[in-house]
């Protein structure tokens, strides 16, 4: 039976359970042909343990996607979760994680609250539920700089043998100042982009070519062998798996899950330390050394 049409025509409707549109965090207003170039939306809600595939020499093929099954990108440049899915359309919660293959965003893993498929057929005819997330991806490694912005560009070690800490994540303020001001997510190589955004009009004004921060780093213990494997393989070969999966609360931009400023829960290994950048300039300070 249609639900729009007459009977003597044929009808197919699809429709919308969930639309991921990741934006830039720096520049967060989705422009008008969706997310940035270059990033993929994969679905982890998958039965498990997903098989590993063999590693691909494609670099249009980052391996943090490991096989998994991709979104397809809508004509509005969302990632489209349609209804009719036996894998999709069950579960209350969704889990996605966002790849850029460039390196130009830090990836993330996001769980992902799904409208009810009954409210949403029954939406055709009243009110319909909110179905688009907008999570902020922070700048990574290839982010482009533009001239004349003033930047951080980190690293983030483990003080015993200097190896990378993987997905710590960085606030920022002004020295002294009892509020964080910018903040930035650390890649698989331990390494961050922090971009220092406006300033109040003292600061702006003031008559001096360097800027004191207070900068956060926090990240997760170091993991050991007999940590758990929290991804879809089971597998340390996944190398996303010790990327935490972060809980969306509500489907809104200000959600701070969404939004990226929340610190996801077990980051518990912090460190702050004073860095002094020059204006209009990339700093570069020494490692940040975490215990």
């Amino acid at each position: 039976m249609n639900t729009f049409l007459a009977s003597g025509w044929d009808e197919r409707l699809v429709r919308l359970r969930l639309g991921i549109q990741p934006v830039d965090a720096v520049t967060p207003v989705p422009g008008p042909l969706g997310a940035p170039a270059g990033i993929t939306v994969h679905l982890e809600t998958v039965p498990r343990p997903h098989p590993v595939p063999p590693p691909s020499a494609d670099p249009r093929r980052p391996g943090e996607a490991v096989g998994l099954p991709t979104l397809r990108r809508s004509p509005t440049g969302r990632f489209a979760v349609l209804v009719g899915s036996r894998v999709t359309d069950g579960p209350a919660r969704l889990d996605v994680r966002i790849v850029d293959g460039s390196r130009r965003h830090v990836p993330r893993r996001l769980s992902v609250p799904a409208p009810d498929v009954a409210a949403i057929v029954a939406a055709d005819q009243g009110p319909s539920p909110e179905r688009t997330c907008l999570p902020a991806l922070f700048p990574g490694a290839a982010y482009g700089v533009h001239p004349g912005a003033t930047a951080v560009r980190g690293r983030v070690v483990w003080s015993s043998d200097r190896a990378p800490v993987q997905w710590a994540r960085v606030e920022a303020r002004i020295a002294g100042a009892p509020a964080v001001s910018w903040r930035a997510h650390g890649d698989d190589r331990g390494e961050f982009l922090l971009l220092v955004g406006a300033l109040d009009r003292q600061q702006a004004i003031a008559l001096t070519g360097t800027l004191d921060l207070d900068v956060t780093v926090r990240a997760r213990p170091r993991p050991t062998d007999q940590e758990p494997v929290d991804s879809p393989t089971g597998s340390r070969a996944d190398p996303l798996w010790h990327l935490p999966v972060e809980q969306v609360g509500r489907l809104a931009p200000d959600d701070p899950t969404t939004a990226g400023t929340a610190v996801p829960p077990g980051y518990t290994v912090t460190l702050t330390r004073p860095v002094t950048c020059r204006r209009g300039a990339v700093v570069r300070p020494d490692p940040f050394a975490l215990p």
